[in-house]
């Protein structure tokens, strides 16, 4: 190869990788941790539907309706839908362009996902006041928002979880014949350390994380 070949050569591997550096870099997949109140982690505010598939493969990202209650749905996506400790369910603010995450979902009994201080599916309820540092106040069980997590109430949670998790704790299928299971539904809140609650050892069921559109694009 003479000298003018391999400058020209030495040019356009050059542009090559100005042009790679300057296209947007997909969102790490190396840790299963989301943070929606920063810009960290495998999935952020501005993340794609374009880089999820680059991270994550076309085969494990699917178009899909969500169920958002009451029997409605929207269109989605789903990370690993066939695969229950890493499947997740995306909710879009612009749902055309199937970009900027509104809302996740992790349902289920247990899941690779987790939110701050490693809360994850399958979390019990004295592990949440341990973590929290004092009991907290939730709904009751029986209906459409059973056990969500209304009140930290000052706790150490409130500051890490209050402006973009909600946690849903509920009890197995076989304690609804447990008598403390009744004294203990509809939409009343009640607080963590009653007798009824410890004894049906509720556990994280369903996790909704919003991102909001503080540092996001505009509605």
């Amino acid at each position: 190869m003479d000298l003018h070949v391999a400058r020209l050569a030495a040019v356009f591997f050059a542009y090559a990788v100005s042009a790679c550096d300057s296209q947007p870099r997909a969102p790490e997949s190396s840790s299963w941790t989301i943070r929606p109140e920063t810009d960290a982690g495998p999935i952020t505010r501005q993340t794609d539907e374009s880089a999820l598939i680059h991270v994550f493969g076309s085969a494990n990202v699917k178009r899909e309706r969500i169920q958002i209650g009451e029997g409605e749905t929207v269109s989605g996506n789903v990370l690993f839908p066939a695969d229950s400790a890493r499947h997740l369910e995306i909710i879009w603010s612009d749902t055309v362009g199937r970009r900027f995450p509104q809302r996740l979902v992790l349902r289920g009994d247990s899941t690779r996902w987790s939110v701050a201080q490693g809360i994850t599916l399958g979390t019990t309820l004295e592990e949440l006041e341990k973590l929290n540092g004092r009991p907290f106040t939730l709904a009751g069980f029986g209906w459409d928002y059973a056990g969500v997590i209304t009140d930290w109430r000052g706790g150490r949670l409130a500051t890490p979880l209050g402006c973009c998790v909600k946690l849903y704790v509920v009890p197995p299928a076989s304690a609804q014949s447990d008598p403390a299971y009744s004294s203990v539904l509809g939409d009343k809140d009640y607080s963590s350390d009653l007798a009824a609650m410890r004894r049906l050892k509720p556990t994280v069921q369903t996790i909704f994380i919003d991102f909001g559109t503080a540092k996001g694009p505009p509605p």
